[in-house]
């Protein structure tokens, strides 16, 4: 791997592989969560006894959760280098322009952005 030697391209290179590995979790804990879904549903479809392919259910159901962690981490590890690079005065977006930030670098307390009407 060619980690790029310049701080900017190091935090920018950096700043991509975490997106994408956000997105690829993403992408496993929405496909999980399907498989689930769909296994209920067909067992039901199916007209098959609840408890068939429950110790299935129950390991896919541990999975999620351990991906859901997992995900929470990641989180957390993305906002220490946002932090971070905030702090230095790094440029982490030269390889993906147009993805913004909240200003206080919490990702996981955004700021409201508007108000709700009353009905």
């Amino acid at each position: 791997m060619n980690i790029a030697r310049k701080p900017d391209e190091f935090a920018s290179t950096v700043a991509l592989d975490l997106r994408e590995t956000e997105h690829l979790i993403d992408a496993a804990g929405a496909r999980l969560a399907d498989m689930i879904s769909h296994a209920l549903t067909g067992r039901m479809d199916a007209g098959l006894a609840a408890g068939t392919g429950h110790r299935a259910f129950s390991a896919a159901a541990k999975a999620l959760h351990t991906l859901t962690e997992a995900r929470g981490e990641l989180v957390e590890a993305h906002n220490h280098a946002l932090r971070d690079a905030r702090r230095m005065g790094l440029n982490h977006a030269l390889l993906i322009p147009g993805e913004s930030k909240p200003q206080d670098g919490d990702v996981n307390n955004p700021k409201p952005t508007g108000r709700l009407a009353v009905a």
